[in-house]
């Protein structure tokens, strides 16, 4: 059996070793959620928005039909205005509603719209202001021990 040298050996594992990291590189690219979307944008309002992040994906009725393209602070009322981009076949009823949900107990965040009954459709660069703000996992650990333990709730003092 030939014998390999120690520095041909080494080739060759850092060689395979550049190959697997560049095949996860591939495969955490190709199936990234982070896509563009080609549409129309819709700013929606919300008081606190937890940890979603940019390119998140939002759902209607769980099929998703745009991303969070921006998200900025108006200092005028200190809310954040998140701007989304949804697909440009789907026209929204104006009064529709937004909440940024979880998908599952350890999934990413997303926004769900809800569509509303409103004959009027949301134009792009339309506000929703009715809106739902994200719920931390640290506040519902904390209603939870609230409601265990049977103490009152501070906000009612």
């Amino acid at each position: 059996m030939r014998k390999i040298n120690r520095r041909t050996l080494e080739i060759l594992v850092g060689a395979l070793v550049l190959l697997i990291a560049a095949g996860f590189f591939y495969t955490s690219y190709s199936h990234s959620k982070v896509k563009s979307v080609t549409g129309y944008p819709l700013n929606l309002r919300f008081q606190k928005i937890g940890t979603i992040q940019l390119g998140a994906p939002v759902k209607v009725a769980g099929v998703t039909v745009g991303r969070v393209a921006q998200m900025n602070l108006d200092r005028a009322n200190y809310q954040v205005v998140m701007q989304v981009t949804i697909l440009s076949d789907l026209m929204l009823p104006a009064d529709s509603r937004a909440s940024i949900t979880t998908d599952g107990l350890l999934g990413g965040k997303y926004v769900k719209i809800e569509p509303g009954q409103s004959k009027d459709m949301l134009k792009a660069g339309g506000i929703v202001t009715q809106t739902k703000d994200a719920v931390s996992v640290e506040e519902l650990v904390s209603k939870i021990v609230q409601l265990a333990v049977g103490g009152a709730d501070d906000d009612k003092k």
